[in-house]
């Protein structure tokens, strides 16, 4: 006779789910505030969020109108001057011979702007009216967005910070990591690879005037719309920005970026891969189906405008494209340029994660943006960079040095050159070995970069910010932040030793010059 489960067998499922998923039983309130301009970010939030609802939380979410989609179940409140500042810049043609200082000064106003439209729309500004309105946890991009984080004090909530660009010093600042690393400048007008005693020196140059940049261009305007808008918050906004309970980066320690992390940075890289991708269409799958020598896949990234690379790269990597035997699939402004080739074939937006899924793919040619270098190392394509703004640099460095890529100078291309480098990636089988195995290696961890990050989200509910998370602030001093008193042991060393050789040579001389004037009887000048 049949018997079914017995009590046992139906509760331990249940205990072990309880277990696992803990917030399921208790849903809370959250607030999250993205003054993102382009859609490359919202890949990375969108699924995050989704999860979020889907956990049975209550999301509000502040965004731009056209680049968030709507998610079911969330309050949106759409802040339209975002859009406008997003055709601003689309409109905006950029200089490569621009000064660090001239960019400071562009950037600076942009992410004021960011800022100053999300806290004077009218939905935002009528949710910071509403006396009613309660929430355990303000999510926002930690970087550059000070001005904002006068929500947290606001409505009294915990801080929870989004890199989606990764770690540098500004991030490692907010968290209390011990001194900012002189490897990594922000800009790239000031990265260097910083393996040298001279590359690190010349790097920590680059990061003081990034500091004085912060402390003088970029943060008192913040610091203003703050005070504007946020008058009756008791906290300063220097001290909101050492108090994030939570940073959530957009990095991974298998992808080369090895960071002696504080336990609140959590490292998710790989996070928008939770959604689903886009499927192909018929005519793309045949395309690569269909490829005799492989395909070689192009994009400079979601939101990189043609009119913003060089004068004559286009021409100069259809030039390169047009020799190569493999099929050429390219995300361009305008495919009409393109599409009279034999081998290449061009769109304005293709479904990029199917397309380097794809076993036909050999290459991966691409600006090198953190979410295209993730999703590389995720389907094991080598990749051939040609890097433009910030972050872009470091990642393609990170990627040659683990023998996944090689690299482009965008200002320096040749058809001949590009064809050499494309024929070196796609025969040498080291690169798609080194590209299997940096995947296998990413692949390998206890969670999904999905999971990790909906559980530390919520292990900041559960325990009500979890200040035993953070470094505080009154607990190291100035000088234990910069390891100033490392460096002092350091240079006292070393300046104890230089006093002594110095020392015993006057000693020596003066020996000498005594001999000298013994022994001769003339009295010598010293």
């Amino acid at each position: 006779m049949f018997r079914g489960p017995g009590i046992a067998g139906l509760l331990l499922p249940a205990l072990l789910f309880g277990l696992l998923c803990p917030k399921l039983a208790e849903t809370e309130n959250i607030l999250a505030i993205f003054s993102y301009t382009f859609g490359s970010s919202y890949l990375l939030i969108t699924p995050f969020l989704k999860n979020l609802v889907q956990r049975g939380h209550q999301l509000t979410v502040i965004s731009s109108v056209k680049d968030m989609p709507h998610i079911e179940g969330v309050h949106h409140i759409r802040v339209p001057k975002l859009d406008m500042l997003t055709k601003l810049l689309l409109d905006y043609d950029y200089d490569f011979d621009i000064s660090k200082w001239m960019e400071a000064l562009f950037v600076s106003e942009y992410f004021y702007n960011c800022s100053k439209f999300v806290l004077e729309d009218p939905g935002v500004q009528e949710l910071l009216r509403n006396s009613s309105a309660q929430y355990s946890m303000v999510i926002l991009e930690a970087s550059h967005t000070d001005a904002l984080y006068g929500f947290s004090q606001h409505f009294n909530a915990p801080l929870v910070g989004i890199a989606a660009f990764g770690s540098a010093w500004n991030i490692d600042f907010l968290v209390g990591n011990s001194a900012p690393s002189v490897y990594e400048p922000m800009s790239a007008l000031g990265y260097s690879p910083g393996l040298s005693l001279i590359e690190k020196w010349h790097n920590l140059i680059f990061i003081t005037e990034e500091r004085l940049v912060e402390r003088f261009i970029y943060l008192p305007g913040q610091i203003d719309l703050f005070k504007q808008h946020f008058s009756r918050v008791s906290a300063s906004i220097h001290e909101l920005r050492r108090k994030f309970s939570l940073i959530l980066i957009n990095q991974h320690f298998s992808m080369g970026r090895v960071r002696s992390n504080v336990p609140n940075i959590v490292e998710v890289a790989g996070m928008h891969l939770a959604e689903p991708p886009d499927p192909l269409d018929d005519e793309l799958k045949k395309l690569l189906d269909e490829a005799e020598h492989g395909v070689v896949y192009f994009s400079m990234g979601l939101q990189v405008l043609d009119k913003w690379l060089p004068p004559g790269m286009i021409n100069t990597m259809l030039a390169a494209l047009q020799q190569v035997k493999q099929q050429v699939i390219w995300k361009m402004n305008n495919p009409e340029m393109a599409n009279n080739s034999r081998n290449v074939y061009a769109r304005s937006w293709l479904p990029q994660r199917e397309i380097l899924n794809h076993p036909n793919v050999k290459l991966f040619i691409t600006h090198g943006g953190l979410l295209s270098s993730i999703e590389a190392v995720h389907y094991a394509v080598p990749q051939l960079c040609a890097p433009l703004f910030y972050d872009q640099f470091q990642n393609t460095k990170r990627m040659e040095q683990m023998g996944v890529a090689r690299s482009l100078d965008i200002m320096n291309l040749s058809p001949d050159g590009v064809v050499k480098v494309i024929e070196d990636l796609v025969y040498n089988a080291s690169y798609k070995q080194n590209a299997r195995y940096l995947s296998r290696r990413f692949h390998d961890q206890p969670m999904s970069a999905m999971e990790t990050a909906i559980w530390w989200t919520e292990y900041i509910l559960r325990h009500k910010g979890a200040d035993h998370m953070r470094i505080a602030e009154q607990e190291m001093s100035l000088m234990q932040y910069y390891n100033v008193d490392v460096v002092s042991v350091l240079f006292g060393r070393i300046g104890l030793s230089v006093i002594i050789v110095l020392f015993l040579g006057w000693k020596l001389i003066s020996l000498a010059t005594r001999n000298l004037e013994y022994r001769f009887n003339v009295p010598m000048v010293g």
